[in-house]
Order: C-alpha cells, then sequence, then structure tokens
C-alpha cells in the first residue's frame, strides 16, 4: 500500500507534533507500508525534492517554503497550502497513492479537495490534534483585564473560523489522540468517524534508576513550553504554600520561553514570594539534561488547563515518576492506567493536595506491573496497527 502523509511542520521545528508526524511515518514504514512524507522545506521556493529517509520504505517529499531559514510562520504555510492543492493530483498519479492522510495542519485540510480525491478513489483521512482555540491563548487568568479581554475576544474569532474550516471539507476519517478531542471534534463531525489513537513513545523510556537528591530535597518537575494554557503561573503561589508549611523542595519547570510576557510575570512572582532558591526556570535544555532532570525527579506536577494529549506525562510515566495531572488531553486515560492522581486546576485546592503528596510521597510510587502495562499500551507500533487497520477498511 502507498500512502501520502501530510504535514504543516517538520524538523527543524521541535515540538510534540513533529514528533508524531515523524514516529507515525517511521512506524509505518516498519509495518511495510510505502510511505511518501511530504513536508514543509528549507529550498527553492515551491519546487519539490524527493529524499529517501533513513528509514527504509520512507520517502521525503520536501516543499521549498522559504530560501534562506525557515520559519513556520503564515506565509511559509500559504506556499506549502497553495503548491499541495495545485499538485495533490499529480503525487497522486505519479506515487499511485492509496491513502491520503494529513498528520497535522487544520490549513491544509482547508486547502485539500476531498470530494476530488474521493472521485479518484482516494481514502482521506485527518489527524486532529486539538481544535484551536484551544492550547492558543496569548493572556491568562492574572493577566491584565484589558490583555485577558482582547484575547477572549481574539479566541472566539479563531474558535468560529475553525468551526468553519473544519467543516469545509469532509474526510472519510478522523483520528484524534484522546477521547477529550473526540468529544469536542463530535459538535462538528458524526462521532461514527472519529477514531481515538493514542500517541507512542513509552517504548523509548528506560525506567531510570532514581539518583540521590543533594540535602534530600523534595525534588519537583514540570516540562512544557511557557505559554499560558501550561497554567506555569499557578506555581509560584503553590510553591509558596510548600514553603510556608515547612516542605523542603526543589521545583524545576523545564521548557522554551515561547510568551516572553508571561515567562516574566511568572519571575516577577517568584522574586515577590522569595522563592528563587526553591523553583528555578530552565528556558533550554538538551535530551541529556531532560533525561537527568527526570532520574531527580520524586514527583511530576502537570498543570495545563489545555491538552490534547500530554506528551510529558505520558514521559514523566514511563520514567516510572509518580505523577499528578488535570482531567484535560489524555492525562486522565494515563493516570487511570497506573493508578495515579487527577488534580482540579483551583488554587485554594492545589495548595493542600500537593501539600499532602508531597508529604506521602512514599505511598503514591508506581507498581512495576502498572508501569510495564503502560509502556504495552502507549507504543507508536499500537498506534500504526490501529491506523493500517483504517487504511485497509
Amino acid at each position: 500500500m502507498n500512502v501520502l502523509l501530510l504535514s504543516e511542520h517538520y524538523y527543524p521545528k521541535v515540538g510534540g507534533t513533529v514528533s508524531y508526524v515523524e514516529n507515525t511515518a517511521r512506524q509505518l514504514a516498519k509495518e511495510g507500508i510505502h510511505v511518501f512524507l511530504l513536508v514543509p522545506a528549507l529550498g527553492k521556493l515551491k519546487s519539490v525534492t524527493s529524499t529517501p529517509h533513513q528509514e527504509p520504505n520512507l520517502t521525503l517529499l520536501e516543499i521549498g517554503v522559504a530560501d534562506h531559514s525557515i520559519q513556520f510562520n503564515s506565509e511559509e504555510r500559504t506556499i506549502l497550502c497553495n503548491w499541495v492543492k495545485d499538485n495533490i493530483t499529480q503525487l497522486i498519479e505519479q506515487y499511485n497513492i492509496e491513502v491520503v492522510h494529513l498528520l497535522f495542519g487544520l490549513f491544509l485540510a482547508e486547502a485539500l479537495n476531498t470530494l476530488q480525491l474521493k472521485q479518484l478513489g482516494i481514502k482521506t483521512i485527518n489527524t486532529i490534534h486539538n481544535i484551536p482555540p484551544q492550547e492558543c491563548a496569548n493572556s491568562w487568568k492574572g493577566d491584565t483585564h484589558l490583555n485577558y479581554y482582547k484575547d477572549n475576544i481574539r479566541k472566539f474569532g479563531v474558535k468560529w473560523i475553525n468551526k468553519k474550516r473544519i467543516k469545509k471539507n469532509v474526510f472519510d476519517t478522523y483520528i484524534v489522540p484522546s477521547q477529550m478531542v473526540k468529544n469536542e471534534l463530535s459538535n462538528y463531525i458524526s462521532s461514527s468517524k472519529i477514531n481515538v489513537i493514542a500517541h507512542g513513545g513509552a517504548e523509548y523510556i528506560h525506567t531510570l534508576k532514581k539518583t540521590e537528591t543533594k540535602n534530600n530535597k523534595i525534588q519537583l518537575l514540570t516540562v512544557g513550553g511557557m505559554v499560558p494554557h501550561k497554567n506555569q503561573h499557578l506555581i509560584p503561589a503553590i510553591a509558596a504554600h510548600l514553603k510556608k508549611e515547612n516542605i523542603d523542595f526543589v521545583w524545576n519547570i523545564v521548557g522554551p520561553a515561547r510568551n516572553e510576557r508571561y515567562v516574566d510575570t511568572i519571575k516577577l512572582a517568584l522574586v515577590n514570594f522569595k522563592l528563587t532558591g526553591n523553583v528555578y526556570l530552565h528556558n533550554k535544555a538538551t535530551n541529556e539534561e531532560l533525561k537527568a532532570f527526570y532520574s531527580h525527579t520524586n514527583m511530576y506536577i502537570q498543570l495545563s488547563a489545555e491538552e490534547g494529549f500530554c506528551m510529558t506525562v505520558l514521559d514523566a510515566i514511563a520514567y516510572g515518576i509518580p505523577t499528578l495531572g488535570p482531567p484535560v488531553g489524555a492525562i486522565p486515560e494515563m493516570l487511570e492506567l497506573v493508578g495515579g492522581t487527577l488534580i482540579e486546576n483551583h488554587l485554594p485546592t492545589l495548595k493542600p493536595i500537593i501539600t499532602h503528596y508531597c508529604k506521602i510521597l512514599d505511598s503514591i510510587q508506581i507498581s512495576p506491573t502498572l508501569l510495564n502495562k503502560f509502556k504495552q499500551h502507549y507504543t507508536w507500533s499500537n498506534a500504526a496497527e490501529q491506523l493500517i487497520k483504517i487504511y485497509n477498511g
């Protein structure tokens, strides 16, 4: 079977969607599918370069969207969308494509003519990771009233535009990473056409032997881009309460600064609460450095208000770290599988709950049996097998 995969994001961009695109393409190729992965790239504008991937059965089709440095901005995306709209039928004929699967991109979903593809006998599939305005806030509760008000108006417009965008084309099947996203998408698309397929990645993580920590301080960790929907701005107030309750701790927050105004607000709060010796922001970390953070961590805490899946929670659990997280994305399913604890993002509640779990850390360790079950479930091979059934269906 020949499958054309499409994505608006690819390397060198870093993020969960890029990880999904790469791992899905690789695993499908390992399963014997002839995969053609079309992505935006640095190169001659509107030209396509066909390159064999290091994974057999996988061919990269790189569309030139920038000739100096790639930014993955709206101008580059427009070039990509127009190129795909004008050339997809030729690609289908050239590579004998049977299935077109959009791995990431609501703009590409709008550009595709699914009716035309259906008339050509092509099966169409669309992975929707989350539905904007989810995960795209610029402001947060606690920001200035004017900024918060303006952002809510902007998000109302984003919601309307994306509802229209989703309904413009009808795909044969929709893939979502969690039941939560399925419930939301069911407002626009028949639920019978929506399949929940969780992400993988747990198979690549080896449970780490915990490293001794300095001075026996409790090591807390939160990982993710510094943006309002991740709710890192709640951490200073929670940390101040931990300090008041005489909890001896260090809280590491690791992730790129994607909203500088938001990061500055958190830094100011840490100073005001006198937490500069307890809470540390790390806006850059290599894979090895991130692994070291996990190896030292006693408890992982996720405070997100919005998630489609949440790869950082998957990583934390796969490392064997007791994890607290809210009921968003696939976090409820993941925590249920290991007997973890859901928390509500209500600051007066979070303070005593996190304090409580800091005091009883020994009793909330993940059992080896449940951890093994988790790792067998959240694999890219499981995800690919489910996709292939849909391709063949």
